[in-house]
């Protein structure tokens, strides 16, 4: 697992490097239509600070993730996901290329919010009652409250893959949540480092706020669909079937280039090869 650990970071370093520009103009699309879905994060978050400063922390970090989850699976954000995953599998995507997947993905995208957004406040809901149960039953409280926090953090994990699925394999909402609950199943350990580096990417834009409009959710775009690619990796025969390709496989690969190695000399010196 840690290979694909490595690999995952590396490539994600590079594939923003290379589209550091392009990330800064989604990123801008994405804050003027997203505004609707900013004000929800803003209150959510001045929600979970009452709570935590009122004592309930599980409560109030679950406010907050849910908060942090607005960022991560709106309409607005699958049509910058789907420019981002044409960047990691190296094919060229321009400005229209968002309005574009803004509305082919607008449905399914908004379908997936409603989801993770009703289950997560029905989750919030169920921890806030049992951490009020009364005195006497104080430890059946607190073990329920804890299974609504676990159960919590793997709707997280499950949200990571949903937008990268939807967008790079072009799937039916109910297939995104089935295939997102097995990848995060079969690789818990993977699925938990990839939603800490991106829980980091969109704190960093929510503590600077210019940030959070200008680079961190196309980061967050180019993390989480360069996670995907090298997960599935996982699951690839070791060798690729010899013989010709059919012409299916053939227009599969047109507009995509090919990989190339990088290393850290293309950072201080790119004009040399």
């Amino acid at each position: 697992m840690s290979q694909y650990l490595g690999q995952m970071a590396k490539k994600s370093f590079w594939n923003a490097y290379d589209h550091l520009g392009g990330c800064i103009l989604v990123n801008l699309f994405w804050s003027l239509l997203s505004l609707p879905w900013l004000g929800l994060t803003a209150l959510l978050l001045t929600l979970s600070w009452t709570q935590l400063a009122a004592g309930r922390a599980l409560v109030g970090l679950m406010l907050f993730m849910v908060g942090i989850q607005q960022l991560m699976v709106s309409p607005v954000s699958a049509a910058l996901w789907a420019v981002t995953a044409r960047w990691v599998h190296y094919g060229g995507a321009s400005g229209k290329e968002f309005f574009r997947n803004f509305k082919k993905f607008f449905l399914r995208s908004l379908c997936l919010w409603l989801f993770f957004t009703l289950i997560a406040f029905l989750l919030v809901l169920n921890a806030a009652f049992y951490h009020h149960l009364p005195e006497k039953f104080s430890f059946l409280g607190a073990f329920a409250a804890g299974l609504m926090g676990w159960a919590y953090l793997f709707l997280c994990l499950v949200q990571v893959y949903a937008l990268p699925l939807l967008v790079q394999e072009d799937l039916t909402v109910k297939s995104v949540l089935r295939r997102s609950a097995l990848l995060v199943l079969d690789n818990i350990w993977y699925s938990l480092c990839l939603a800490l580096m991106v829980f980091a990417v969109l704190m960093a834009g929510v503590v600077s706020v210019a940030g959070l409009l200008f680079l961190t959710v196309g980061l967050a775009g180019v993390l989480t669909n360069t996670g995907l690619r090298e997960i599935l990796r996982k699951y690839e025969p070791e060798k690729r079937r010899p013989g010709r390709r059919n012409w299916a496989e053939i227009r599969e690969r047109q507009g995509k280039a090919e990989e190339e190695p990088r290393g850290w000399r293309d950072l201080w010196k790119p004009w040399e090869k």
